[in-house]
């Protein structure tokens, strides 16, 4: 299908960006609402909670809470909104409250607004389901369009597969698969935007599939945008927890995300803190998969380093090169897992 429509599109997984996604009648609000998911003990959730801003029954704004449990929803005009914090269906429920901005007040005024997560009642076990049981009565057509597009796609012909993918979605516009698929191919060639669009729609059709937050935090990687990638990979593995590959990728968002921080002394310790959640992340995905799925031995080797053990960070290398010896760049890992090692003998000495 054209992008003609859905090019500036910005849905939910933008708003993962701290974009908005407003109407024209909001887009120009002075108002602030802002406040924090809570459990009924008072504690913050463990992850991230997707909070939604509805107006009139008309979605405004989506995002979700940081590590403290807070969100913020800026450029707002007077008026009641609804506020819904998205429970896990099996100890919280999904609970909404509503939040009046008054005009009275000056502009700039930011108002709060907090949601404590209601428990899930006592109830019946049902019946064991399928996770993501989605199915779509696709038209022939259209399945053969995407099956030709993706055929397409590994060939290396991007421009012909994005035409007879978006020749199916034509034939059938709320096509999931091909709308994700579509997404991913704009995400191969560095299409951001397009990939962007594409995966919402995916998300709006289908929004218990993990594939599109995994898509979607490989994008943000992409763009060393590490944090909101750590969030999606959370979102996916919420959707699939068996899964181990999603833990393995928020570990690996983790690590960078720790690279990234400043070498300031509180930073110093959020970055303790994220290799530590990264080191979680890994445990839980070599339980999964049985000790076979690991960050790749690049980003192991980036891991020890933060964690001061240049030998390990070393070894990692070294392991890499094995596999790949021909690598253009060899010469340069050679000369970093050396200076690994010269690190590692200088801490040794150092009393």
């Amino acid at each position: 299908m054209p992008q003609k429509g859905h090019k500036g599109r910005k849905g939910f997984l933008l708003s993962l960006l701290c974009l908005f996604v407003v109407s024209p009648a909001f887009a120009q609000g002075t108002y602030a609402l802002e406040g924090k998911v809570i459990l009924p003990s008072g504690t913050q959730p463990p992850n991230p909670v997707r909070v939604r801003l509805t107006y009139n029954g008309r979605p405004i704004h989506e995002t979700f809470t940081d590590l403290s449990g807070r969100f913020s929803f800026p450029g707002l005009r007077s008026g009641t909104y609804q506020v819904t914090a998205e429970g896990d269906g099996i100890n919280f429920e999904t609970t909404s409250v509503r939040a009046e901005i008054s005009a009275f007040f000056p502009a700039g005024q930011s108002f709060t607004e907090d949601i404590q997560l209601r428990p899930v009642p006592q109830k019946a076990i049902a019946a064991a389901g399928v996770v993501n049981a989605f199915t779509q009565d696709v038209p022939p057509a259209a399945k053969q369009a995407l099956d030709a597009g993706i055929k397409l796609a590994a060939e290396g012909n991007t421009a012909a597969a994005v035409e007879s993918m978006q020749k199916a979605i034509k034939i059938f516009p709320k096509y999931f698969e091909a709308h994700l698929q579509l997404g991913n191919t704009f995400l191969k060639v560095n299409q951001f935007n397009e990939a962007i669009a594409e995966l919402d729609l995916a998300r709006e059709i289908n929004p218990n599939d993990e594939r599109c937050y995994q898509t979607f935090g490989l994008l943000m990687m992409r763009q060393r945008n590490f944090a909101v990638a750590v969030m999606v990979f959370a979102e996916a593995a919420r959707l699939n927890p068996q899964n181990p590959t999603n833990a393995v990728m928020r570990a690996t968002a983790l690590i960078h995300q720790a690279a990234n921080t400043s070498d300031t002394a509180p930073s110093t310790e959020d970055r303790a803190h994220l290799l530590s959640r990264a080191e979680v992340a890994m445990s839980q995905a070599s339980t999964l998969s049985e000790n076979k799925l690991k960050p790749d031995s690049l980003t192991l080797a980036l891991f020890h380093e933060l964690k001061g053990e240049p030998e390990r960070a070393a070894a990692e290398l070294e392991s890499y090169l094995k596999k790949s010896p021909q690598l253009k760049n060899a010469e340069a890992i050679q000369n970093e897992i050396k200076r690994l090692r010269d690190k590692a003998k200088a801490s040794k000495t150092t009393p």
